[in-house]
């Protein structure tokens, strides 16, 4: 236990940059999300890939619900106080939102995918009921996938402090065999969906550019799966790679160091995800538009997407 509990003592400087990116993630990305929700939910038609979006933005509404307490455990100076079940139930909502996030982006990868190369496709065809019996099969998948971290999580004191800790993905420093099966099992999933993604970007990216003239709409698609390629890069490979080298190595300064910082990019996705909302949903697009333009902040040109909503991408 003396050995887990000096893997996950706090780096002072880590720490403080750590909080203050956290705090900036939420500032920023709250608002993105809960404008998208209001627009998902009242303006939007409900459509296959607006549930998609909507599913996204649930889970982010999840990570922003437990993002204010990681940040008052960093300002305590990584002394939790809320009792061990709710940092069990918070650790849980912050690692459901990053399989979700990773599991959405890679069905919109394929949706994206299908309707271009393949737009005769019946699942280009899905209906929004059918589209809600998939999302409902995912999310059933992704909290019983993270539900073993959630119960192998113990509280543990600081080493000569009666403080307590709950550190994000503490199962990396876990050392049991079934904790070790479960973090195998989380790099696969990364490594897969990273996968699926960057296959869906490359063959879009080789279509479009094959074309002397693609349209407009064609090449906001493949903005968008360079994004997803990117998102995937910044916020989910690396809390994984520094994890697997926690366990493959013993634990040093330098891979403490890192591993923390990984995990304000791994929240960083959350934030990120309203530009998501912006290359697909036309509703949410044109909405900030106009709502920048009526302040004066901007001058946009307006396609009146509003009033015809191509049926072409949703």
């Amino acid at each position: 236990m003396s050995n887990i509990t000096s893997c996950t003592e706090p780096q002072t400087l880590v720490s403080s940059i750590l909080k203050c990116i956290l705090i900036v993630e939420f500032i920023f990305g709250l608002p993105g999300n809960v404008f998208a929700l209001w627009i998902l939910f009242f303006k939007s038609p409900w459509k296959a890939c607006n549930v998609y979006l909507f599913c996204m933005v649930i889970s982010d509404l999840l990570l922003f619900t437990g993002l204010p307490f990681r940040i008052d455990y960093l300002f305590r100076g990584e002394d939790w106080i809320f009792g061990e079940s709710f940092c069990h139930l918070i650790l849980y909502i912050i690692s459901v939102n990053h399989s979700a996030s990773m599991a959405f982006m890679s069905i919109l990868a394929v949706d994206r995918f299908l309707r271009i190369l393949h737009p005769h496709h019946r699942i280009c065809r899905m209906s929004a009921r059918q589209a809600i019996m998939l999302v409902s099969m995912v999310w059933m998948s992704v909290l019983l996938f993270r539900l073993p971290l959630a119960l192998n999580l113990v509280l543990t004191p600081q080493k000569n402090s009666s403080k307590l800790i709950c550190p994000s993905f503490f199962s990396w420093t876990l050392p049991s065999v079934q904790m070790k099966i479960y973090n195998s099992v989380q790099l696969i999933e990364v490594l897969l969906a990273f996968a699926l993604v960057v296959f869906c970007f490359v063959r879009v990216f080789s279509h479009v550019h094959s074309r002397q003239r693609p349209h407009r709409r064609l090449k906001r698609a493949v903005r968008l799966l360079l994004l997803l390629v990117i998102m995937f890069v910044l916020c989910f490979l690396p809390t994984v790679t520094f994890g697997i080298f926690l366990q493959v190595f013993s634990c040093s300064e330098f891979l403490m160091v890192c591993f923390h910082a990984s995990l304000a990019l791994t929240y960083m996705n959350s934030a990120l995800d309203p530009v998501i909302y912006c290359h697909i949903n036309a509703w949410y697009r044109d909405t900030l538009k106009g709502t920048t333009n009526s302040l004066g902040l901007t001058k946009f040109l307006m396609n009146n997407t509003l009033k015809n909503v191509s049926t072409f991408f949703p």
